[in-house]
């Protein structure tokens, strides 16, 4: 059931240019797979308060999206850019959170 709503509500987002499509490989694989993410700017709450943000970049991967999970080292090519894991940071199952580098 959340998987379905996840899978709804990106393609809607998508619809209207707030989420993408994107090309993952896992690390050591040399095929890609389709995937759908969010890609999170500048998100690195920085000071006791988090009253400013710091470059860090998250990607937010729908899992029903992907035939494999991503893992550590994964790279994703979406947006215009090429994005490497780094290590997860939530999964509830159906979405899963990692902050990512540029690669």
């Amino acid at each position: 059931m959340l998987a379905a709503m996840d899978a709804s509500l990106h393609a809607a987002f998508a619809g209207a240019g707030l989420a993408d499509a994107g090309l993952y490989t896992p690390h050591g694989a040399d095929a890609a797979v389709d995937c759908s993410v969010y890609i999170d700017r500048n998100v690195q709450p920085v000071g006791e308060f988090g009253q400013m943000t710091a470059p860090r970049t998250e990607v937010v991967y729908v899992l029903g999206s992907m035939p494999v999970p991503p893992a550590e080292h994964g790279r994703l090519v979406a947006d215009g850019d090429t994005l490497i894991n780094v290590h997860e940071i939530e999964n509830d199952g159906s979405l899963s959170r990692w902050v990512v580098r540029r690669g």
